[in-house]
């Protein structure tokens, strides 16, 4: 009878592994034998692709059969050794060489045919380096070999004999992960042949065949498990909401008011959000708006509603200086509708802090805007039906299920976010919640205008500042660092300021701004740039997110190399905050092709999605952001933007099967949450993400 435990062994226990050898695989996350079975082969080693002698050129890992023209000679310098003799076939000859492996002489000989592969070199004539051989009828070694991450001290052969021996193991039982209906549907292969085939395949087609399995399981079991989660929020109860004729009139009134039109992209969502409130369970929507979108707007719409429908909301923003800045704009816009708002950092003084809470269990706060405070144990509703998070990614998820809470009644959650993630990761990430999407721009907004420029055209750039503010506008400097480091050879925010103050601009106001600055003095100086007696602020990211202010027309970026494509978006987005013509320069001397065509990228676009596509690319998934900061799954063999296909496919069966089985209950679908448990265990299935 099989170890139904045998897949969860320490990797000790087979042989070749002892425990100074099995903390070299624990470097590479392996601690157990399900953990090696799951090391997917970051390529393979192709023996069956052979190509003439004639052909080899400088640089080729190529894979060549001749016969060994001469006796293999061994010679010494020192402690090194070498190993040389002449390869030859039909096309014609090369030289050999193999570095400390005096063995060599006794397992090749002279007329003998082998199978090499190896480094190609020419720098003293044409020499293969080293390579691996096989005899011509090794028939039983398979045409492909697996090549797996590495680390020092740990060979191929290492890891490939230990996969080898779980694979022939009679204790390995490979397990269906998908039901057989999805399986046939998407014409995939046995969960036990995608498992074997992917570590030793017979040929290409067969590696196609497992990746294919192995990367439809991993999206198909996160998107059915997100989607089992979200069915599981109906089941919950949450603020259902009426919204009668004199909601809709006063909803009307207040967006009737608004200096500005909306656009679809907002009533659409503010239609979507309404419908939601009125389903008796609690709402999960992300709410991504490009930069400038209106986001604000639909937010305080929907507040407002609540408000009228008799809950309470709160918003909470990353940064004390955002949270201010909300508080101002929702002051704006709900005005005359006799809201009470109140503002709640970590700056409020104790006693307001108290008088606050009261107001707030009492319910004569009608929408509560704060940072981290509004988390404390002492900030209590007495009704509340709403929260919208602004800038999301920027809390943990616990914090998030904080606001959510745990009471009988689950508050409607907005998340509202201005880093356009694209569609194929939103799926993933967002799983289980209801995403509207908001596009355009509100009427009047001119595309900011983006160039690159070099140290070389620096006086350009500094003529530009000075004409921008002669014309009565603000300009934004930002840079990587704060300070200068011997590291790194950066425009700090600290020079940067000292130049232009001192040297360029003595005659202007300019002014520094940094996250180590405390929250007081870094709300002066935003209130003073407000009041336009600040021309120029030298800062440093700090001003990524939601700073407005309309009459900033110029954004130069030291070092923009240093920055990815969504954040030099996020930090333009600064500019162009009304009908005035604005511009965005991004200094860089960086040669680097890549750098230089992500550069180009965000000068050829202004849609923050495009944008995003094109970081995800570029990037991948895990510096799009913070990874764990997101929870993204750890996906073995699945590519976010590469399998974006297959991606579709995974959805679209998921949502059919949901259809057709909402609670996966029948049980040939039982394996669905058994299997996404298991591999993401709590990081996915926490409340709330």
């Amino acid at each position: 009878m099989s170890d139904p435990l045998f897949m969860e062994k320490a990797i000790t226990v087979l042989p070749g592994i002892s425990e100074r050898r099995g903390k070299l695989f624990q470097k590479l996350g392996i601690y157990s034998l399900d953990d090696l079975l799951w090391l997917m082969p970051r390529s393979y080693e192709n023996w069956h692709e052979r190509v003439p002698i004639a052909s080899l050129r400088e640089g080729d890992l190529a894979v060549f059969e001749a016969t060994v023209d001469q006796v293999p000679s061994l010679s010494r310098r020192g402690k090194l050794c070498y190993v040389r003799t002449r390869l030859s076939d039909d096309s014609g000859h090369i030289a050999v060489i193999w570095f400390n492996q005096p063995w060599i002489t006794e397992q090749i000989r002279r007329g003998e045919r082998y199978v090499f592969r190896g480094k190609i070199e020419t720098k003293r004539g044409r020499t293969v380096l080293s390579p691996e051989f096989r005899k011509l009828d090794d028939s039983d070694l398979p045409a492909f070999l697996p090549v797996y991450p590495l680390t020092a001290g740990l060979y191929q052969s290492n890891i490939r004999q230990a996969v080898q021996r779980i694979l022939l193991h009679s204790d390995l039982t490979v397990e269906e992960s998908l039901p057989p209906s999805i399986r046939q549907q998407a014409k995939l292969s046995t969960a036990d042949f995608a498992i074997r085939r992917i570590h030793f395949p017979n040929d290409a087609k067969e590696i196609d065949i497992a990746r294919r399995r192995l990367a439809f399981e991993e999206l198909f079991l996160v998107l059915s498990g997100l989607r089992a989660l979200r069915a599981g929020r109906k089941k919950e109860k949450g603020p259902e909401m009426a919204i009668g004729a004199e909601t809709e009139t006063k909803l009307q009134s207040l967006l009737s008011q608004l200096p500005f039109e909306l656009t679809g992209s907002q009533k659409e969502t503010i239609e979507a959000i309404l419908t939601d409130f009125k389903r008796a369970e609690p709402a999960n929507r992300l709410i991504q708006g490009d930069v400038g979108s209106g986001k604000t707007v639909v937010a305080a719409a929907a507040m407002a509603v609540a408000a009228w429908e008799g809950y309470q909301s709160v918003l909470m923003a990353p940064t004390t200086i955002l949270a201010g800045q909300h508080a101002e704009s929702l002051a704006k816009i709900l005005e005359g509708t006799g809201l009470e708002i109140a503002l709640l950092t970590g700056a409020v003084p104790a006693a307001k802090r108290r008088l606050l809470a009261e107001q707030l269990k009492k319910g004569t706060i009608d929408i509560l805007i704060g940072t981290h405070a509004v988390l404390e144990s002492d900030v209590t509703f007495q009704k509340l039906g709403l929260c919208v998070t602004d800038e999301q990614h920027r809390f943990g998820v616990r914090q998030r299920v904080s606001l959510t809470g745990e009471g009988v009644m689950i508050p409607h959650v907005l998340v509202m976010s201005a880093t356009p993630i694209p569609r194929t990761l939103a799926m993933i990430l967002y799983g289980d919640l209801d995403i509207s999407e908001m596009r355009d721009n509100p009427k009047g907004r001119l595309p900011v205008k983006t160039y690159t420029a070099t140290e070389h055209e620096r006086p350009r750039v500094d003529r530009a500042i000075r004409r921008e503010v002669e014309r009565g506008h603000k300009v934004y400097v930002v840079c990587p660092m704060i300070e200068d480091s011997d590291l790194m050879d950066l425009n700090s925010a600290q020079t940067v300021y000292e130049r232009l103050s001192k040297q360029v601009f003595p005659d202007l106001r300019v002014a520094l701004m940094h996250g180590r600055l405390k929250t007081k003095e870094k709300l002066s100086v935003m209130e003073a740039f407000g009041r336009g007696e600040i021309d120029i602020l030298v800062s440093t990211t700090v001003i990524e997110v939601g700073i407005d202010q309309p009459d900033a027309t110029l954004l130069v970026v030291e070092n923009a190399e240093r920055f990815g494509l969504s954040q030099l978006h996020q930090l333009r987005g600064r500019v162009g905050r009304s009908s005035i013509e604005s511009f965005c320069i991004l200094m860089s001397d960086s040669e680097d092709p890549l750098v230089k065509r992500r550069l180009t990228v965000l000068c050829k676009n202004n849609s923050g999605f495009m944008i995003a596509e094109e970081d995800l690319l570029l990037r991948g998934p895990g510096d799009f952001f913070g990874v764990e900061q997101h929870g993204l799954p750890d996906f073995k063999v699945a590519n976010l933007y590469e399998d974006s296909e297959l991606l579709k496919e995974a959805y679209r069966l998921c949502d059919a099967l949901f259809k057709q089985d909402p609670d996966l209950s029948k049980p040939e679908n039982q394996v669905i949450m058994r299997e996404f448990k298991r591999r993401y265990g709590e990081r996915l299935t926490r409340p709330g993400l």
